[in-house]
């Protein structure tokens, strides 16, 4: 039996209505608007990278970067429900620590919903720690976790 090959690349306009459904489908009242993911895909200073398996878009990773910090910051990410179990997160977290090392950063950061305890445990299991609360951060009113992971050089 074939297994389909996945790859991860960078994000490009025609993507764009794709992702704007995963978004809507992994983050419902949460999700970015239309305009948000085409900007993050096409104009932001970050980089939107989609993993596919065969022709299809499994899941995607948005990593946003200030000049002046060390940090990359995991802005999003997400992989479809029936891609899941098949470690795309994992590897799309390490597309980011790779893309945190060639931009000389040394940690990289996220917010995670405290609600949400099967990426907590993920991000975890990849090394990132808990660094603090953002008290009602959501549109639900839920708190945020603040995590962070060191990047070696």
């Amino acid at each position: 039996m074939e297994t389909s090959k996945v790859m991860i690349r960078p994000a490009t306009k025609a993507d764009t209505p794709e992702l704007f459904r995963i978004e809507q489908r992994c983050f419902d009242s949460e999700s970015f608007s239309r305009r948000q993911v085409n900007y993050l895909a096409m104009q932001s200073s970050g980089k939107f990278w989609v993993l596919t398996e065969g022709e299809k878009i499994a899941g995607f990773i948005v990593l946003l970067q200030r000049t002046n910090t060390q940090a990359l910051r995991v802005y999003s990410l997400a992989v479809l429900p029936e891609f899941r179990g098949k470690k795309y997160a994992q590897q799309l977290m390490q597309k980011a620590v790779l893309q945190a090392q060639e931009e000389g950063k040394d940690r990289l950061y996220l917010e995670v919903s405290e609600h949400n305890h099967e990426a907590i445990q993920l991000y975890q299991k990849l090394g990132f720690e808990l660094t603090g609360i953002r008290p009602r951060y959501y549109r639900d009113g839920s708190n945020a976790c603040l995590m962070e992971k060191k990047v070696e050089a």
